[in-house]
């Protein structure tokens, strides 16, 4: 048994979904992890297969979960107010639940006197224009300190232009606050568009879910629609990142956050980019068309996307234009506390969705439940 943790206590919020499960598994597997995890879970038949994973016992780390929901305000402020660390990654836009976990941390800090550490999981969603497909831009944000244009380069962005009306910016500025306050010390991580099936024990056992949501939710558009389609001409420009690199920022950012002497920014200085490379709509979509005639997952051979009409808008989408946003970011300040994404290029999004089409498509099938656009990123 590994004695070698941080030696800290975590709160951990999310452990079932897709992101949190994989960020629950990088920080257990970390150098360092924490001696024990608290997961606040939902669903209480999930909390034996909390306690049942091999790596936690492997590596000295004691899970315990607390049955429960962000809903039960009082039940998660005090959870927070008893751990060192809170890692939040079940809803971005939650802002109650954010506020009873920081009334708990700043609990902590008047029995300590020591500020705990926020680790929150936002997205680059915040970085949206409103494009619906028409046009890209170059209007590209930088986690780190902005460098003027050059030639060759347009002028790098600061967080700090963000609207406060802008996706997840409410939550990001709340807890931004409390850093500046001295109440706790946060830690912003925001992901892309994410891919990858998610793999390993939390996966395998069915604590976490294994599907992304915007690839998966497009797949199942073009099987519901019969064909792939986009949101307008699907000019707008993501970017993207596998799930295993961006566990490993989760790690990395506890790692470095809970050591003995932290250099990590935090609080305005603490916003942390899970950003590889970039796609475009068009390009996707097409993969996509691609992998469902390829797969004879739909009645057509016709591979090229469609523009969603406004009905298949408010199907698929609660009939926002989401899809069709830019959102354009470069991951300085991740990288350079040693943050090395391994893939990084737009075809190796377009592999996965080779694969993830007939996964989608056996998962769901062509009958699977609409719902309104609630992405995380």
């Amino acid at each position: 048994m590994s004695t070698q943790t941080s030696g800290k206590t975590v709160f951990f919020t999310g452990a079932t979904g897709y992101i949190g499960g994989t960020a629950l598994s990088y920080i257990i597997g970390s150098p360092a992890p924490p001696k024990k995890i608290t997961a606040l879970i939902r669903d209480p038949k999930k909390a034996d297969l909390l306690t049942s994973l091999s790596l936690a016992m492997e590596k000295g780390v004691e899970l315990v979960p607390l049955v429960g929901s962000l809903e039960e305000l009082e039940k998660v402020r005090d959870a927070a107010a008893e751990h060192d660390v809170v890692v939040s990654t079940a809803n971005a836009d939650d802002l109650p639940g954010i506020k009873a976990i920081i009334e708990g941390m700043k609990l902590r800090k008047e029995k300590t006197g020591h500020r705990s550490l926020l680790i929150h999981t936002s997205g680059t969603g915040v970085l949206v224009d409103k494009a619906k497909g028409d046009y890209p831009n170059d209007i590209i944000y930088t986690d780190l300190n902005p460098t003027p244009a050059t030639r060759d380069a347009p002028a790098l962005r600061s967080m700090t232009e963000l609207s406060p009306s802008a996706p997840h910016r409410e939550v990001d500025l709340a807890i931004i606050e409390a850093d500046k306050a001295g109440l706790i010390k946060s830690y912003i991580i925001l992901p892309s568009t994410i891919w990858g099936a998610g793999k390993g024990e939390v996966y395998d056992k069915g604590l976490s879910n294994s599907f992304s949501d915007q690839i998966p939710t497009l797949i199942k558009a073009g099987l519901d629609r019969g064909r792939a389609g986009m949101v307008g001409e699907g000019k707008n420009i993501w970017p993207h990142v596998k799930i295993t690199d961006l566990g490993n920022l989760y790690s990395l950012v506890y790692q470095k956050a809970t050591q003995q002497n932290p250099t990590i920014g935090h609080g305005p200085s603490g916003y942390y980019f899970g950003i590889a490379g970039e796609y475009t709509l068009f390009g996707a979509t097409s993969r996509i068309g691609q992998a469902l005639v390829k797969n004879k997952l739909v009645d057509t051979k016709e591979t090229t996307p469609t523009t969603f009409n406004e009905e298949e808008l408010k199907k698929y989408y609660g009939g926002s234009t989401y899809m069709g946003t830019n959102s354009r970011g470069v991951a300085d300040r991740s990288k350079s506390i040693g943050w090395k994404p391994k893939y990084d290029q737009e075809d190796d999004l377009f592999q996965h969705i080779d694969s993830e089409a007939p996964r989608v498509a056996k998962e769901f099938g062509k009958e699977w439940k609409v719902k309104k656009f609630t992405s995380a990123y």
